[in-house]
C-alpha cells in the first residue's frame, strides 16, 4: 500500500462473521476521515470471511489483509499492532459498525485537545432496535470533556478496546495476553488509561455494537452466558494482570485503593456475577463446583479492607446465591457454606449494617444464621417459609378474584362510587377534580378510593367488594386488578384515561408495532369498560378502536384535570409558588423539556437526553432557564453538567400541570401533554430526533409532520436558533386547541358528573 501520512490505523480481528463482515467493511471504507489504513486480521475463519476480505482488498488499496491460525482476538489485535503505521490506532470488531464520521470526529478531537485517548458514546443494536448501553449510561461514561482515570473512574465501565482512539506511541509496546479469551482486553485498556496524559470524550455517537440474535452465531462477548468455568478462569487471570498495573502506575496509596475498588466493583457486577449466575442456571454440578471454588479462593486471598469496599461482592456471596439456593447441587451447597464463613469472617460492622437494611434483609439474615451455625438449615427454613407464604398469597388472591367478587355481585348494590388507580397514592389529577364535583353535585354517594399501594389480602377483598357493589367504578389508566374480569352488569366502569387528545397509538390501535402489547393482552385489559371519556368528538373513533368498544359509549366531555388551565387564580398562585420555591426562575423565561418515554422498562432505563445542556446554557442562559420534566423511569439516569447547573432545574418530580403552567416555551416530542399545553396558546418545539424509529415502534393517529402545532427539529442548534428568533405561529397552536377540545370552559369535571353520574 502506498498510502502515506496515515492518520488512523483501524485493526479488526475476523473470525467466522460472513453474515456481518460486508456491512462492517462498508462502514470502514466509507469513513469521512481520509488517510486511514484498515488492517483486517483473519483468525483462521472456516467460512467465507477471507473471501469477502479479498474482494474488498481489490477494491480499496488502504486495506491490509493478514492471516493467522486460530489464536483468538488478542493475538489478532497484536498482529495488527505489529504492522500499524497510523498516528492513532482504533479497534473495530468485525460485526460492529462505525458511524461514517466516527474516525474523523475522534481524530480531530485528539489533535485539538492534544489527547492520547479519545472516546465517545456508543449504541447497541440488533435487527429491530438500537439502545444506549446501560452500564455506560448509568455511570456517566458518555459525559463529554477531559478525563483521567483517577478522577473519572466511570471509565472502568468502558474497558472494551473498541469505541476509542489511541495515540500509537501510547500503546506501541502494550499487547493483549494470548492465554485469555474473555476479558483479555481489560489489562490492555487499563494500562492505556493509566499511561495517558490526557483523555477526552466527544459528545457524539462514535460506535455501534451489534447484539447477535441467533444462539448458533453468538459473539465472544456473549459466551459468558454459556461457558462459566472458562470465563471465570479467564477473568481471574485478567485480574492478576490488572492488579500489577495499579501498583505500577498509581503512586498515591489512597488513589490506588479507590481505583482498584471501583474496578473490582465493576468486574463483579459485569463479569463475575453473570458467570456465576450462568453456572447456577446450568444445573450442572461440575460447572457449579468449579466456578464456586474459583470465587472462593479469590475471596479468601482478598485484602480485608478491599473486600469490605467491594459491596457488589457482598450481595453475590450472600443473598444472591441464597435466593437461588435450590439450583445448587449438594457439592456446591457445601462450597456456598464456605463462601458464607469466609464472607462473615471478613465483614466489618458497616458492611453488615448495609446488608441488614437492604431490600433483601430477610434472606440475608438467613445467610447470617447459616454462617454462625455452620449449617445451611436456616436458609432452607427461610426458603420453605417464603414458598408457603407465596402459595398462601396466590391462593388468597384467587379467593378475592374468584369468590369475593362474584359473591359481592349478589349483594344489594349501594349508592357508591369507587376510584381505582395504580398511578397515584392519593386522589390527584382528574380524580381530584371529579371528586370535588361529586361532593358538590352528588353528595348522596359514598366515595371509595383504591389507589397505589402494596395491597394485602384484605385490601383485595375490599377492592373487589367495593367494585362489585358500586354503581360506578372510575379508572384513569390500565388497571391490572381488573384484567380478565368483568364486573356485574349493573356496574358502570368508566375509563377517563390519563392522556388528552389522540397522539401516539395505544391499546388495540398499537397492536402490530414493535413497542406494543398483544391483542389478547389488550382484550383482557379493556374488556370491562362500559363508557370512556375523551376531549373531542374527532377522536372518539380512535378511542373506540383503542379500547375495542362502540363509539356510542365514548363521551367527548373533556379531561377533568385540564380545568386547572382555565382557573386564573390557580394559575397565578401556581406561578408565585414556583417563584418562591425556585428563585432562579425570577426574571427568566422558562423553557421546559418534557419528552415521552421510549420502549419497555429496560430501554427506558437507558434513556439518554440528546439535548446539549452546556450549549443551551451558553447561548440562552442570560434570558431563559431550562426546566426538565422527565418520565420517572428515566429521570434517575440524567445528570446535569456542572457548566449548566445555573441554567437547568430538574422538576421531574413535580406535577406536570403545574410545570406546564409556568412554561413559556415547551420542547417535547411525542407526548400527549402537548394537548394540555395548547390550552395556554404558547409556543411549542418538537424535538423529534428519532422520528423514523419511533414511527416503527409506536405509530401515530395522524401524520406527524402535518399534525404537530410547532416546528420539528432534530438538533440542539436548531432549538437554540428557534428560541432566539422567537417567531412562533401561535395561530396554529390555537387551531390545534380548538380541534381537540370541544369544550373550552374549564367545566370538564362538572360536565362528567352531570352527564354520567345520575342524581
Amino acid at each position: 500500500m502506498k498510502l502515506q501520512d496515515i492518520k488512523v490505523s483501524v485493526i479488526t480481528p475476523v473470525y467466522n462473521v460472513e453474515d456481518y463482515l460486508e456491512e462492517t467493511l462498508d462502514s470502514l471504507v466509507n469513513q469521512t476521515c481520509k488517510n486511514i489504513e484498515i488492517i483486517m486480521v483473519d483468525d483462521g475463519s472456516s467460512d467465507r470471511s477471507p473471501e469477502i476480505i479479498e474482494k474488498y482488498t481489490k477494491l480499496y488499496d488502504n486495506i491490509v489483509f493478514i492471516k493467522q491460525e486460530n489464536s483468538g482476538p488478542g493475538a489478532a489485535r497484536n498482529n495488527g499492532l505489529d504492522v500499524a503505521r497510523g498516528e492513532f490506532v482504533s479497534f473495530v470488531d468485525s460485526d460492529d459498525l462505525l458511524p461514517l464520521d466516527a474516525l474523523e470526529t475522534m481524530y480531530n478531537a485528539a489533535i485539538e485537545q492534544e489527547a492520547d485517548i479519545v472516546t465517545g458514546a456508543s449504541l447497541s443494536f440488533n435487527s429491530k432496535e438500537t439502545w444506549f448501553i446501560g452500564s455506560h449510561l448509568n455511570n456517566g461514561v458518555y459525559r463529554p470533556g477531559e478525563k483521567n482515570l483517577i478522577a473519572n473512574q466511570e471509565l472502568l465501565y468502558s474497558l472494551g478496546p473498541c469505541n476509542k482512539l489511541y495515540r500509537r506511541t501510547l500503546i506501541q509496546d502494550i499487547r493483549f495476553p494470548l492465554d485469555i479469551k474473555v476479558t483479555e482486553d481489560q489489562p490492555f485498556v487499563i494500562e492505556a488509561y493509566l499511561r495517558a496524559r490526557k483523555m477526552f470524550t466527544v459528545d457524539k455517537i462514535i460506535y455501534n455494537y451489534r447484539s447477535r440474535e441467533t444462539e448458533t452465531n453468538i459473539s465472544l462477548s456473549q459466551t459468558v452466558r454459556v461457558k462459566s468455568v472458562k470465563v471465570l478462569s479467564d477473568i481471574f487471570k485478567s485480574l492478576k494482570l490488572s492488579d500489577q498495573l495499579w501498583d505500577k502506575y498509581i503512586e498515591n496509596k489512597e488513589a490506588r485503593f479507590a481505583v482498584k475498588t471501583s474496578y473490582y466493583q465493576r468486574i463483579v457486577l459485569a463479569d463475575i456475577w453473570p458467570a456465576v449466575r450462568s453456572a447456577l442456571n446450568s444445573k450442572k454440578c461440575d460447572v457449579q463446583v468449579k466456578s464456586f471454588k474459583m470465587v472462593l479462593e479469590w475471596a479468601k486471598e482478598m485484602d480485608i479492607h478491599l473486600f469490605n469496599s467491594v459491596t457488589e461482592l457482598h450481595r453475590v456471596m450472600t443473598y444472591e446465591i441464597a435466593d437461588r439456593f435450590l439450583s445448587l447441587c449438594k457439592e456446591s451447597q457445601k462450597l456456598y457454606l464456605e463462601w458464607l464463613k469466609v464472607a462473615f469472617a471478613k465483614f466489618n460492622p458497616g458492611s453488615l449494617h448495609q446488608l441488614e437494611i437492604s431490600r433483601k434483609k430477610a434472606v440475608f439474615l438467613a445467610t447470617k444464621k447459616s454462617a454462625k451455625k455452620n449449617s445451611l438449615m436456616p436458609i432452607r427454613t427461610f426458603l420453605l417459609k417464603r414458598k408457603i407464604k407465596k402459595v398462601r398469597t396466590l391462593g388468597r388472591m384467587a379467593v378475592a378474584r374468584r369468590i369475593v367478587l362474584p359473591l359481592a355481585g349478589l349483594l344489594p348494590q349501594k349508592k357508591k362510587i369507587t376510584f381505582a388507580s395504580n398511578k397515584f397514592p392519593v386522589l390527584a389529577d382528574s380524580f381530584l377534580e371529579i371528586y370535588k364535583q361529586l361532593v358538590e353535585l352528588r353528595p348522596g354517594y359514598e366515595i371509595k378510593g383504591h389507589l397505589k399501594k402494596k395491597k394485602t389480602f384484605k385490601d383485595f377483598c375490599r377492592l373487589y367488594y367495593d367494585m362489585a357493589t358500586s354503581e360506578y367504578v372510575i379508572l384513569d389508566d390500565y388497571y391490572r386488578h381488573l384484567y380478565k374480569l368483568k364486573l356485574p352488569k349493573r356496574t358502570e366502569v368508566i375509563q377517563i384515561w390519563h392522556a388528552a387528545g389522540a397522539f401516539k397509538k395505544f391499546g388495540h390501535s398499537a397492536v402490530g408495532y414493535l413497542e406494543s402489547n398483544t391483542r389478547e393482552f389488550e382484550n383482557q385489559a379493556h374488556q370491562s369498560y362500559t363508557k370512556a371519556v375523551v376531549t373531542s368528538q374527532e377522536i372518539v373513533p380512535h378511542y373506540a378502536e383503542a379500547f375495542n368498544m362502540p363509539e356510542k359509549d365514548i363521551y367527548p366531555l373533556g379531561l377533568a384535570r385540564t380545568d386547572f388551565f382555565f382557573n386564573k387564580d390557580a394559575l397565578e398562585y401556581n406561578r408565585e409558588k414556583y417563584y418562591g420555591t425556585y428563585s432562579k426562575l425570577r426574571g427568566k423565561k422558562v423553557i421546559t423539556y418534557a419528552p415521552t418515554f421510549r420502549g419497555g422498562p429496560g430501554k427506558r432505563s437507558n434513556f439518554q437526553m440528546n439535548l446539549d445542556l452546556i450549549g443551551m446554557a451558553k447561548e440562552l442562559g442570560d434570558e431563559y432557564i431550562l426546566v426538565l420534566k422527565l418520565h420517572p423511569s428515566v429521570n434517575r439516569n440524567v445528570k446535569i453538567p456542572e457548566e449548566a447547573q445555573e441554567f437547568v432545574i430538574n422538576m421531574s418530580a413535580n406535577d406536570i400541570s403545574n410545570v406546564l403552567a409556568i412554561t413559556d416555551i415547551l420542547i417535547s416530542d411525542y407526548s400527549s401533554l402537548v394537548f394540555e399545553y395548547a390550552l395556554l396558546e404558547r409556543p411549542m418545539i418538537f424535538f423529534a430526533y428519532d422520528l423514523k424509529q419511533y414511527l416503527e415502534d409506536r405509530g401515530f393517529y395522524y401524520e406527524y409532520t402535518d399534525f404537530v402545532p410547532g416546528p420539528i427539529v432534530s438538533t440542539t442548534e436548531e432549538i437554540i436558533e428557534l428560541v432566539k428568533k422567537d417567531d412562533f405561529d401561535l395561530e396554529k397552536v390555537k387551531e390545534f386547541k380548538e380541534r381537540f377540545f370541544d369544550h373550552l370552559d374549564g367545566q370538564s369535571a362538572k360536565r362528567f358528573v352531570e352527564t354520567l353520574i345520575k342524581p
